[in-house]
């Protein structure tokens, strides 16, 4: 198979299937249309990039919407609002997250934002990796790793989580080293947090639910309701104290581990340079299929010898000439 370099994301496609690398890597097939998680990490990144560079994410947006969302098919469009991804959505959790980390993230010193990094092994085969953010803190350098999900995830998914341990690796062997010193997790939540509800004779409802004072205190506001409790030391209502300030956003410290990111690097080397000898990609084929691989429907043409697999092609992929993908 066709192997130009190896990045997190292409070894990724490798472990999960040979074919579905071979889609993206050989054929250089990417898809169209973006699945949830990837058209919000796309937007978000780039708004938290004007953020940190001290330009106006506003106009990035606006520019987003006018350019990119407003330009969608309308089956597009309606298939994202089904997720409960929408513009409205992407400004208000944008403009949560400067109100709620500004006062922290002053404090910080960019050193690199959305930077690509090439770093070429002893064997001859380029890594390819892309750094969200590192920013000093006094004598500390920090490595922000941006996750957008439905939910923030508990800490076990972050155990030996290979793509930050690895990056730190990496930096750490560039001609000109960076050590850092702490990775930050820098979270965003995708999915709505719950609301409450009212109840027909016109009271919040009593059934318990998972949200937090941002929330909780837009939907007073919103309903002009006004409890008669209030708590005399913060000026909170009672119930909304007991709520966490917010469950859309969170950042987890964590400290790089030199040794986990070697062991991950080699074995992405390793995986790539076997790659190059593959005459004949297997699948992995199973139930998974259908929302892990962007190349289902091709793949499934391809087994059944389907005469319209150009057809699939011109309908659901661009062909993208890069070797690997950054991330």
């Amino acid at each position: 198979m066709e192997v130009n370099g190896v990045s997190y994301s292409s070894d990724k496609k490798l472990r999960r299937c040979e074919q579905q690398f071979f889609y993206r890597y050989s054929e250089h097939l990417k898809i169209r249309v973006k699945k949830k998680g990837l058209f919000m990490g796309d937007i978000l990144h780039r708004l938290l990039e004007a953020y940190r560079r001290k330009k106006d994410w506003k106009k990035v947006f606006d520019t987003w919407k006018k350019d990119e969302w407003d330009k969608l098919f309308d089956e597009e469009r309606e298939m994202y609002q089904e997720k409960n991804l929408t513009p409205e959505l992407v400004f208000d959790l944008m403009s949560h997250y400067v109100e709620h980390w500004e006062p922290q993230d002053e404090k910080l010193k960019p050193l690199y934002i959305e930077r690509d990094f090439v770093l070429r092994t002893k064997a001859g085969l380029i890594v390819r990796f892309k750094s969200d953010y590192i920013a000093t803190d006094g004598k500390l350098k920090i490595l922000f790793e941006n996750k957008n999900k439905e939910k923030i995830p508990e800490s076990n998914e972050r155990i030996l989580d290979p793509q930050v341990h690895a990056y730190c690796y990496l930096l750490s062997k560039l001609p000109e080293p960076i050590k850092i010193d702490r990775i930050v997790w820098d979270y965003v939540r995708t999915d709505p947090v719950p609301v409450p509800e009212l109840t027909k004779k016109g009271e919040i409802s009593k059934r318990k639910i998972n949200t937090d004072q941002r929330t909780y205190l837009r939907f007073l506001k919103e309903n002009k309701i006004h409890p008669k409790t209030v708590d005399e030391a913060t000026g909170i209502h009672n119930y909304v104290a007991t709520l966490p300030e917010t469950l859309s956003l969170q950042r987890v410290i964590n400290r790089p581990n030199l040794k986990i990111g070697e062991l991950f690097v080699r074995d992405w080397v390793e995986r790539a340079n076997r790659a190059k000898a593959i005459i004949r990609p297997t699948r992995n084929w199973d139930r998974t299929c259908a929302w892990s691989c962007d190349y289902k429907e091709l793949c499934e043409a391809d087994m059944l010898g389907k005469p319209d697999r150009n057809t699939i092609i011109k309908a659901n992929y661009l062909v993208s000439i890069k070797g690997v993908d950054e991330k």
